[in-house]
């Protein structure tokens, strides 16, 4: 994964510096996606017995995927006269896309920390999470005709909320900012009017993340969420260029 980064951090950078060399085309456009965001999870729990980690066979495991519409702004600059005319450009979505709304599930605890006694209590955890922030910059090569690839560096924040019905089972609060590699293909042209139009699909694939809770009854037992957020669109451009 770095050394697609690095690929593409060096890529953009030489388009960016070719345009003191080389004449090209700015624009400046709108797109609309129709976007899949896809993620999973694994929670397990860390243990402690006179001050040894055990084993905890809880493990929770959980997929979520949701479609949203998106509106995204961008601009780009094309090394128009160019033998190979790349593309540098540069994308942002405001708003919200939903990842799952409000999940729950009720437990039947039989123990509580520091009790002498078996006692069964329901416990209610739920969490909830939306995506926010979407960015990227990408560059844009032709292939054959209309046909062009595209590959970009992408970033994300999550919004996330949990919540545990007993005060004593650990919640999660850590900033959440992911970063990732976008790859599309799609056809593009220019109207007889000059607008430039684009149809594509795009995958982006986030780096997985790990959250550790915070709160629990016993400050050396802790909760661990691994997990990994992607997304996948069918996507309309249209731009001004000048």
């Amino acid at each position: 994964m770095n050394k697609i980064k690095n690929m593409l951090i060096a890529a953009i950078a030489i388009v960016a510096i070719s345009t003191n060399v080389s004449a090209g085309t700015t624009s400046f456009g709108i797109t609309g996606s129709m976007l899949e965001v896809s993620g999973n999870g694994t929670e397990t729990d860390k243990l402690t017995a006179a001050g040894a980690d055990v084993a905890d066979t809880s493990i929770r495991k959980k997929s979520v995927s949701e479609d949203t519409f998106t509106g995204s702004l961008f601009m780009e600059y094309t090394l128009s006269d160019s033998a190979w005319p790349l593309t540098a450009g540069f994308e942002y979505t405001p708003g919200t896309a939903d990842l799952s709304s409000k999940l729950s599930r009720t437990d039947t605890e039989l123990s509580i920390t520091g009790g002498l006694t078996t006692t069964a209590a329901s416990v209610t955890r739920s969490a909830s999470a939306s995506a926010t922030n979407f960015s990227t910059a990408y560059i844009e090569a032709p292939i054959l005709g209309m046909l062009y690839v595209r590959a970009g560096l992408s970033h994300i924040d999550i919004n996330y909320i949990t919540a545990d019905s007993s005060t004593v089972g650990g919640t999660y609060s850590e900033n959440l900012s992911l970063t990732g590699t976008n790859l599309g293909v799609g056809l593009k042209g220019n109207t007889a009017g000059g607008t430039l139009w684009k149809i594509s699909y795009e995958d982006t694939d986030y780096d997985g993340f790990t959250l550790n809770s915070h709160g629990n009854s016993v400050a050396a037992n802790s909760n661990t969420i691994k997990g990994d957020i992607d997304t996948s669109a069918f996507r309309v451009s249209l731009a001004k260029s000048f």
